[in-house]
């Protein structure tokens, strides 16, 4: 569907009713205080049309079905929990730094949303497909806790969960915005295409960070990001604070992914 050029909302609306689980996430987002819609939302065309749009409902879509085929052990700093709790916030920091960023380099919400809900695919595939690296990876990061992941990955396996997660999402046709974030979100130097996309992930990770999410290297905002997007600290910052206030919601939406 996401690539019939001719697809209206009354398309995605029926494809995504047919997962009760999805359609139940869907409408409990469009009712979030993240969008601030008094009315009732009764059905998924009504999160389309009155709140979401059709973009974000598409990529929350895509988001969740990637993802649901993957099986992984659920606890532990890479496990499913820590995998989708990290996601969601992800997501939703990712999206809501789009609003701060002036016109002319603000990337498509829809787009940064499923960018950070998805730049750690690398991590589902690994557990999914190689269980015994996937173990010998997570037991080094609990062992090692001062390392960078990156290079645990490296010493262990030779190979990584951001090369890991872009070689799937090429084999799968996602956009090409979304396999740049999987290659490069853990570079702040990267100033190729879709960079606004790689430098919001960034941001929404190092934040993140202080709350024990994630798997960034540090809690710094690099400066040149911030140069680039032309965004103030502070009021990343105040992103953050609304992000976290907002836990029930997210917290809720988490619960129904891992379940």
């Amino acid at each position: 569907l996401n690539a019939n050029p001719y697809a209206h909302a009354d398309d995605l609306a029926k494809l995504v009713e047919k997962d009760p689980s999805l359609a139940a996430q869907i409408i409990r987002y469009a009712q979030s205080p993240f969008y601030g819609y008094q009315g009732k939302i009764a059905s998924i065309r009504q999160a389309i049309s009155r709140v979401l749009g059709y973009d974000m409902v598409m990529n929350i879509a895509l988001g969740v079905a990637s993802a649901r085929p993957f099986k992984i052990q659920p606890d532990g700093p890479i496990g499913m929990n820590a995998f989708w709790r990290h996601a969601t916030y992800s997501a939703t920091v990712t999206q809501s730094l789009c609003g701060l960023i002036p016109r002319d380099k603000r990337p498509q919400p829809g787009t940064a949303y499923l960018a950070g809900l998805l730049h750690n695919f690398g991590f589902l595939v690994l557990g999914h497909s190689f269980p015994k690296e996937f173990t010998k990876l997570h037991n080094a990061i609990i062992r090692e806790p001062e390392n960078p992941v990156i290079e645990l990955e490296q010493r262990i396996l030779g190979v990584t969960h951001t090369e890991i997660g872009a070689w799937l999402m090429e084999t799968w046709s996602m956009p090409a915005e979304i396999i740049t974030v999987q290659k490069e979100h853990h570079n702040p130097d990267y100033n190729g295409s879709h960079a606004n996309y790689v430098q919001l992930v960034i941001l929404a990770d190092r934040l993140l960070k202080g709350h024990d999410m994630g798997d960034a290297a540090s809690e710094e905002l690099p400066a040149n990001i911030l140069d680039s997007l032309n965004l103030v600290e502070d009021d990343i910052t105040k992103v953050l604070d609304r992000t976290i206030e907002n836990h029930e919601d997210l917290d809720s939406m988490l619960r129904q992914l891992v379940a």
